[in-house]
């Protein structure tokens, strides 16, 4: 036993130095990363609270996409099965299928996730149409493996994703692998925690153009959250958490959850980068002299869930940013 801490140690500490020397941070880089439907495989329940909840261990499979420490079957069940789906404007259909198997202290998940975008007919570069359509088409395969350690919960998630835009001669499946780990603490009352992540530190290892370009990154996000449980409303969970992707703006999520009697939860959650936020603050301040700079990035979603002994069942709506329409994500997962 002495050894295995010991060595689980030594592979969180590689782990965090890994990711730290990876995470170097450009300006002027938005938009110049690969793969960045990796951050779209939401259950609904991470949905509903806006990715806020990565901090509070729960039983929810598609929690270990925020941070690879929080999932947390009950001690009497030592596997669960779960099936997400949603439907809206940036995939024709997706979805995900998520298993895990409890060895002792250690806790096993094998996730695949995919991404149909539909026909898209094409056209050249100076617009015109070509006659020919495409079918693009992203997928995640992934295994996480979680664990105790003294003072705190670990875990890290490989991943391999595959992503193919067109059909044409030159064109292939771009490929990718990625690694995640993450840790949570949380007080002995188990009314407040807190949770660090490193998501999608990785690189493509195939272009998307044969003889292509493979020298991209993935998104590369560190996440630092927390959960606080009121004293005064002991059925509110409150959550927050903030991004700090390297190609795109840092932001900040908050989100609560309301238990209603044992077993249904009301959910709600509400998403904005730092920037408009301190644009915001401008505007009110100096609105004469200053021009609306904000640009309506605001994520907006909320969702309902009923979760039993046995099984749980998910649905969340989500609002999307700068009027790009809106999601709906359904959940049904077994635990046994």
């Amino acid at each position: 036993m002495f050894f295995l801490k010991k060595i689980c140690n030594l592979v969180f500490l590689v782990l965090l130095l890994s990711s730290f020397s990876e995470a170097y941070f450009k300006q002027n880089d938005t938009g110049e990363e690969a793969f960045s439907f990796l951050g779209s495989f939401y259950s609904p329940r991470n949905a509903a609270l806006e990715n806020a909840n990565g901090a509070m261990p729960f039983s929810d499979l598609g929690v270990s996409f925020l941070n690879p420490a929080s999932f947390k079957l009950n001690p009497e069940q030592k596997n669960a099965v779960a099936f997400y789906w949603q439907t809206g404007e940036f995939a024709d259909n997706q979805g995900s299928v998520s298993l895990a198997r409890k060895f002792n202290t250690m806790t096993a998940t094998i996730s695949y996730g995919w991404i149909k975008y539909g026909d898209i007919d094409g056209y050249d570069e100076n617009g015109n149409a070509t006659g020919e359509t495409y079918s693009p088409q992203s997928s995640v395969t992934a295994a996480t493996l979680s664990f105790p350690l003294p003072h705190f919960e670990f875990g890290t998630t490989l991943k391999f994703a595959t992503d193919l835009l067109s059909g044409k001669s030159n064109d292939q499946t771009a490929m990718a692998l990625a690694l995640d780990w993450g840790m949570l603490w949380q007080s002995q009352s188990k009314k407040l925690g807190v949770g660090f992540a490193a998501r999608d530190f990785g690189k493509m290892i195939r272009a998307y153009v044969k003889d292509g370009d493979d020298d991209y990154g993935l998104d590369e996000t560190f996440a630092l959250s927390g959960f606080y449980i009121p004293g005064a409303l002991p059925r509110l969970t409150l959550f927050a958490e903030t991004t700090v992707p390297r190609y795109a703006e840092s932001a900040i999520s908050v989100a609560g959850e309301y238990a209603i009697g044992s077993s249904l939860f009301a959910r709600i959650g509400f998403s904005r980068t730092w920037l408009d936020i301190s644009r915001d603050v401008k505007e009110i301040f100096s609105s004469a002299a200053r021009p609306n700079e904000t640009n309506d990035a605001r994520l907006l979603s909320a969702g309902l869930g009923y979760t039993g002994s046995r099984f749980a069942l998910d649905y969340a709506f989500s609002y999307l940013a700068q009027g790009l329409g809106t999601e709906h994500r359904v959940g049904l997962s077994f635990h046994f």
